[in-house]
């Protein structure tokens, strides 16, 4: 059955290759109008521009792969990188989801939570973003729901590590990594306003101000989401799954229209020596509103979130450089909930507006890392690196029916060491990297209302990680590279110790719950062919999870339309599968692009589960653009994404909105920039 289904979207993928239209997608579009304002340039500057645009490849990742600066030819991992130019020909998306702008790469799989949950970017089949995807902001890790912090006008440039990272990023990088690197200011860049309107009365303004002078440079930016009309959860799908038995679904359900308004605030400051020192400051700002689509329930109430990065690094003679960043980083998400929406024995919908609880969640972070790269050897970089990072989470549950309240604290300190050696060969010819990794969590300071008792003893895990790596560069035209490497997840301290049974949403602690682990090797080779400015590319991997960490939402029989989170181990999965991308200059100024994943993840080892398919890891996803870049005349890109079904729990629910059908979209965007004035 499996081989079927893999030939016929074989099939379908080669048919999608010389089709140009389709049906149209059901997302919001967005009739943008921009004002710029910039600096005037010499035609030869321009040309130089337009020649940048026209690169056979997407620029490969030097610093993020490896943490060094090397020649991206050397790097053995399957890497990717977006630039600003490539986001700038991006269609707009629902919401904010920086996720978005990866979702065309080879081994990329995103979803979208409700406006107030991060993108969820699923990495080479391993499906699940919370634990198998490490989210970096400017080269530190951040705790994913924090990725909502960055609007995508603000991101000049997102690199993907796919396979095991967690040698030089620590845990929940099973599938890889993912960079988001702030804008800076650049030479000319002036100003840029811009105001977008779109359906479900969706409004979004922007304006951004940058330059570099002289070792200076800066950015500012103020960016704006604001919808007024959609709903989030319809009722007649609630009250269908109530009727299916998952009754726990209807008590938030959007009985009137959801709005939410996000403000983002975003700002850099940099100084470059240009003899190799460097220092910068960034900050990332937004807050959140977000209707629940009744009255009295609001699942953000105005929460702020801030992510502040400062970085220094410098050469120390000819046979080192030194680095060192670190950030604070906070995370602030009230929400008030009512009685909410219910059916009775007649099927009769009930609502009860009054307001039953508020939560208050908050969290701060404080990673820090310093890093040496050594050259005391031609052809040789050896790193060693420290990384430390406190985090304090707060969560309070007030229960005004009840007249109760539940409190959670904790404190997870997280300490890691790591080395790394690169080796080059046959002038460069062939590259060897291999590292490894010491990390230590510990969770301490320990506060649960519902816990017995309610201090309960600190909690230490730790674990060793490598990676490895090869490539070698037959000639121009032609490489080959294979890479191996190992993941841990300690889990959440939430899932470890959080009680609560009191309100609608009660949560089982697991103290027993064991820390996932996961392997896995690649092989990948590249063909690039200057004269007809083709690119191909194609990576077969394969691994292997054990101890799945893994929750459930389930209905709790002692409260009506209730529910109960629960975390357990479910065994052990296979993932296997293969990458391809292909890049084409057709003639002039038009591109045809294309990306397809093939990926099987199955639940092999498991009493109940075995024989599932990993939650958000369908069979194949990919998409094929088209695009024409005439800055003086007109530029536009068609893009078609394609997705296979997948599902949204391991137990394979077969219900609406938890088993989602395969999907096809269009994107048509056409647009040109005039200039109105010098300056």
């Amino acid at each position: 059955m499996k081989s079927l289904k893999l030939l016929r979207f074989l099939a379908v993928w080669v048919v999608i290759f010389w089709i140009s239209f389709g049906s149209q997608p059901n997302g919001s579009i967005l009739a943008e109008t921009n004002l710029l304002i910039s600096q005037e340039t010499s035609e030869e500057e321009a040309k130089k521009e337009r020649r940048s645009e026209e690169a056979t490849t997407l620029e490969t990742i030097t610093v993020t792969a490896t943490k060094t600066e090397v020649d991206p030819k050397t790097v053995p991992f399957t890497t990717w990188s977006l630039e600003r130019k490539n986001i700038d020909e991006q269609p707009s998306f629902y919401m904010n989801n920086v996720g978005e702008l990866i979702r065309d790469l080879p081994g990329v799989h995103v979803a979208q939570y409700y406006p107030w949950g991060p993108p969820w970017i699923h990495l080479r089949g391993t499906g699940y973003f919370i634990g198998r995807t490490v989210y970096l902001v400017d080269g530190l890790p951040i705790r994913s729901f924090l990725a909502t912090t960055l609007n995508p006008h603000d991101v000049e440039r997102v690199d993907v590590v796919l396979g095991p990272s967690s040698t030089l990023y620590g845990a929940n990088a099973s599938g890889g990594a993912v960079n988001f690197i702030t804008r800076s200011g650049k030479k000319d860049m002036g100003a840029v306003a811009e105001m977008a309107y779109g359906s479900n009365n969706t409004y979004r303004p922007h304006t951004h101000v940058g330059d570099q002078v002289g070792n200076w440079n800066y950015y500012l930016s103020y960016s704006g989401d604001y919808s007024y009309g959609y709903k989030m959860k319809p009722v007649d799908g609630m009250v269908q799954l109530w009727k299916l038995g998952k009754k726990q679904y209807l008590v938030d359900a959007s009985l009137e229209d959801n709005e939410y308004k996000h403000s983002f605030f975003s700002g850099k400051v940099g100084w470059d020596n240009n003899a190799g020192t460097k220092a910068w400051v960034s900050f990332n700002f937004v807050n959140r509103y977000l209707y629940g689509g009744q009255t009295n329930l609001i699942l953000d109430d105005y929460g702020d979130q801030a992510i502040t990065t400062a970085h220094i690094e410098t050469p120390i003679n000819s046979f080192a450089k030194f680095k060192l960043t670190g950030a604070y980083q906070y995370y602030n998400h009230p929400q008030q909930y009512n009685g909410g929406l219910s059916l009775d024995s007649k099927g009769n919908l009930l609502f009860d507006p009054a307001i039953v609880s508020r939560r208050t969640w908050e969290i701060k972070r404080y990673p820090a890392e310093a890093q040496v790269d050594l050259y005391l050897l031609k052809d040789n970089i050896f790193t060693v690196g420290l990384f430390g990072s406190r985090e304090d989470e707060y969560r309070r549950d007030d229960f005004y029916k009840d007249k109760k309240s539940s409190t959670y604290e904790v404190s997870t300190d997280q300490t890691a060491f790591y080395i790394q050696d690169q080796i080059f060969l046959l002038d460069k010819k062939l590259s060897l990297i291999g590292g490894i990794r010491y990390d230590r969590w510990k969770f301490h300071d320990i506060f649960v209302t519902e816990s017995n008792p309610q201090e309960p003893d600190n909690v230490s895990k730790d674990t060793w990680t490598y990676r490895g790596g090869i490539k070698y560069n037959v000639n121009d035209m032609l490489s080959l590279r294979s890479s191996a490497g190992t993941a841990y997840w300690p889990g959440t301290a939430l899932w470890y110790f959080q009680r609560i049974t009191t309100g609608k949403t009660w949560r089982e602690p697991n103290p027993n719950l064991k820390p996932e682990k996961t392997w896995m090797v690649d092989c990948g080779v590249d063909l690039t062919f200057a004269e007809t400015q083709t690119m191909l590319s194609a990576t077969g991997y394969y691994g292997r999870i054990r101890d799945i960490v893994s929750y459930r939402y389930d209905e709790n029989p002692y409260v009506q339309g209730g529910t109960i989170i629960r975390t357990q181990n479910l065994g052990e999965a296979e993932i296997y599968g293969i990458e391809l991308y292909g890049k084409q200059k057709l003639f002039g100024k038009l591109w045809f692009t294309a990306s397809l994943t093939l990926n099987h993840s199955e639940i092999v080892k498991d009493p109940k589960n075995k024989g599932h398919e990993l939650r958000n890891a369908p069979d194949y996803w990919g998409s094929v653009g088209i695009t024409y870049l005439d800055p003086e005349l007109v530029n536009a890109n068609l893009l078609i994404r394609f997705s296979d079904d997948r599902y949204y729990d391991d137990e394979n629910t077969e219900l609406p909105f938890f088993h989602m059908k395969s999907y096809q979209t269009v994107d048509l965007r056409i647009w040109r920039d005039w200039r109105i004035a010098p300056n």
